[in-house]
């Protein structure tokens, strides 16, 4: 989908304002986050959500219907829904498929059983269907900035361990109590001896970091579950038989990041 220049440049600008780079952000933390945001930024994001919800409705009406799209992706790239699951595949790839599977349902983390918003899936399997679900997680994600922005909590925005730092030894989060992931953790927390797992549903899918610690504050083993990089790997049995233009459109349906997938 194209989106207009004016709608990308609003939504880095937000982006930018909070972290200071419009892409590759270094802005979490353990606990917290790297500083707080600007005055007026909350106001501006919930102003772009309203700019933006009526130019999904234009994508739809120019995109949704057009006989020349619908002639190039439905039926294009079908996968069943035992497939997508034997697969591993998950996100849109596995919604679109009617699989209703989706880790903030799933896992209840943070605060998504709190807001008002729904599964978005199709069962027909195809790149429509897939196009689908993405258009209606446009606005279910929309919703979902809107509803924590006016809940946002006050409070410190830092991890309040991290001043171990400047105390130095004599610092209480140096004791035993605070040196585990089970608490709130300082920036150089130990690993317990035993493995840990944390998923989150991202854009295109389930993003697992997988940690195996030694007691130590370097990790044994440190592997990063990217959701493109297992989607991707059904694409030779979406293309075989089909035309060589339908490669692309079944390609642009799965919707990979080649830094996930270049390994």
């Amino acid at each position: 989908m194209l989106v207009p220049k004016l709608l990308f440049s609003t939504y880095y600008e937000r982006f930018e304002a909070a972290t200071g780079m419009r892409m590759m952000h270094n802005y979490f933390r353990i606990g917290g986050i790297a500083a707080d945001i600007p005055y007026g930024w909350v106001d501006k994001c919930l102003d772009f959500c309203d700019y933006f919800l009526p130019k999904i409705n234009e994508y739809e009406k120019l995109i949704t219907d057009n006989p020349i799209f619908l002639g190039r992706v439905e039926g294009i790239g079908t996968i069943g829904t035992q497939e997508a699951i034997n697969w591993g595949l998950s996100g849109p790839m596995l919604r679109a498929s009617g699989v209703q599977w989706d880790l903030r349902k799933v896992d209840h983390y943070e605060c998504y059983d709190e807001l008002d918003w729904e599964i978005q899936w199709h069962k027909e399997g195809d790149s429509l269907a897939r196009y689908l679900v993405r258009i209606g997680e446009m606005k279910e994600s929309t919703k979902i900035i809107q509803q924590a922005l006016k809940v946002l909590p006050g409070g410190p925005y830092e991890n309040l361990e991290a001043r171990r730092v400047g105390e130095g030894r004599i610092s209480k989060w140096n004791d035993f109590d605070y040196q585990f992931i089970s608490k709130k953790s300082s920036p150089t927390f130990r690993l317990p001896q035993q493995e840990h797992y944390v998923r989150v549903e991202a854009p295109k899918g389930e993003l697992g970091i997988f940690l195996i610690g030694d007691d130590s504050v370097f990790p044994w083993r440190w592997k990063i579950r990217p959701p493109g990089f297992v989607n991707l790997q059904i694409l030779p049995p979406l293309v075989k038989g089909m035309k060589l233009a339908d490669i692309m459109t079944i390609l642009g349906s799965i919707d990979i990041i080649m830094g996930e997938v270049d390994r």
